[in-house]
């Protein structure tokens, strides 16, 4: 192959380098970092200017939902992949396939086949029941070796708190990552947006914050007494943060995933009734926003995802209560991300972007450094972000509108050695 490229003119980000913030130039060859600093000045088959972008290990979301196989017309595994690429992600984890579903190693294998060669590689996730009704346990281990990268039953269902206890020790003694939306949908029933003084204006049946922390409340309990640890996939309140955060002080191995929409949006956001904002977990209030944004700053919760639930027009424009649940937020996870963090230096936050959803996932995180693979993102935190309706890749229609301007860019992604230029 002897393939060369030579990224000039970009700004290394990587706190824990000598070279962060510096401005380097980096020599990829065959997909490989081969010498990174100043003046490299080498012949290369390819030259990249990064018009003085910031560089950093390539992004990863960890969690997201496809509707392909099944329903390729919301999104197929390519318009995913696609989004994903232009929202500067390198790698997204995903939950694949409405007909048929992932609980099955054929699902799984399909999926992974075809996601190794899109523009960001589509990793699968499994459902950890079958059919993920949440009664009998799915082919976990089957799945594990068709290369599904974590097991959950999603945003949408539960398996009841015996197959949990199952699911739990099952996958720990296997050293598989399994993960639970906690929701109790018993205490919500035809809840519509978060339980507060919004919904009462509005008029729509609320989901209290308790049907979230009565779940993770018992999945730490179950953890305690197992042995094991807990992953939280979409926490959305103040309460579980609190909860989460004393866990980990009594020793409790958690990690906790944050959907990007809960640290952008709040219920007050719902008086107009835009269905593009009915989500699960629900938009809940300011208090709650902030103290997600806490919770990530301070190490409490681990990673933001962005929760993609794509849906199409005869499935979102309709009335509020009969919406479905769901936003395409690849593309502006990271603008909201800067919206969100604009007073936090970048620093602090950034990482998640690519540190993150690595960790939530049990994977090792790899590093910026000479001989590691040249999966990179470039970006631009400052100035405003281009209108995601322009260029959209998603085929979603449902794509959350926003009265306040979103900030920050991706320039493009590098995967593999071979760069992706979102711009012109």
């Amino acid at each position: 192959m002897n393939h060369t490229t030579l990224l000039q003119n970009v700004r290394l980000f990587d706190p824990s380098s000598d070279l962060h913030n510096q401005r380097v130039e980096i020599l990829i060859k065959d997909g490989i970092i081969e010498a990174m600093g100043e003046g490299l000045g080498m012949a290369a088959a390819e030259l990249i200017d990064g018009n003085d972008a910031y560089v950093s290990l390539g992004w990863m979301d960890a969690f997201g939902f496809c509707p392909d196989p099944g329903e390729p017309w919301k999104e197929s595994l390519t318009s995913y992949a696609d989004a994903a690429q232009r929202g500067g992600f390198t790698h997204v984890a995903a939950l694949c396939g409405s007909s048929p579903k992932a609980d099955n190693e054929s699902v799984i294998a399909q999926v992974k086949q075809m996601g190794e060669l899109q523009r960001a590689a589509l990793m699968p996730w499994g459902l950890a029941s079958a059919q993920g009704e949440g009664k009998e346990m799915a082919e976990v281990y089957e799945m594990h070796v068709a290369g599904a990268v974590a097991f959950t039953d999603g945003i949408h269902g539960s398996p009841s708190l015996g197959l949990r206890t199952k699911l739990m020790q099952y996958c720990a003694s296997l050293d598989l990552k399994y993960a639970h939306f906690p929701y109790q949908k018993s205490l919500a029933p035809d809840g519509k947006m978060h339980e507060g003084s919004v919904n009462a204006t509005l008029g729509f049946k609320g989901i209290p914050a308790v049907s979230e922390t009565v779940e993770l409340l018992a999945d730490i309990e179950l953890a305690k007494h197992l042995g094991c640890g807990i992953s939280v996939l979409g926490v959305s309140s103040a309460e579980s943060v609190a909860a989460i955060r004393k866990a980990k002080a009594e020793g409790v191995d958690i990690v906790a995933a944050v959907p990007v929409m809960n640290l952008f949006f709040t219920d007050d956001s719902l008086t107009d009734f835009d269905e593009n904002l009915k989500v699960l977990p629900p938009l809940r209030s300011d208090e709650d926003r902030k103290a997600l944004l806490k919770g990530l700053l301070d190490g409490t919760l681990t990673a933001v995802i962005s929760n993609h639930q794509p849906e199409d027009i005869e499935s979102k424009k309709v009335e509020f209560d009969y919406a479905a649940w769901g936003a395409d937020t690849l593309e502006i996870t990271f603008p909201m991300m800067c919206r969100a963090f604009e007073h936090e230096r970048p620093e602090n936050w950034v990482p998640l972007l690519y540190r993150g959803s690595r960790q939530f996932l049990g994977m090792e995180g790899n590093a910026l450094v000479v001989g590691s693979q040249a999966d990179l993102t470039l970006f631009q935190i400052d100035g405003d972000a281009e209108g995601v309706h322009v260029s959209q890749k998603s085929r979603a229609y449902n794509i959350p509108h926003t009265e306040k301007a979103l900030k920050g860019r991706v320039v493009g992604t590098i995967r593999k050695g071979c760069y992706m230029k979102n711009h012109d």
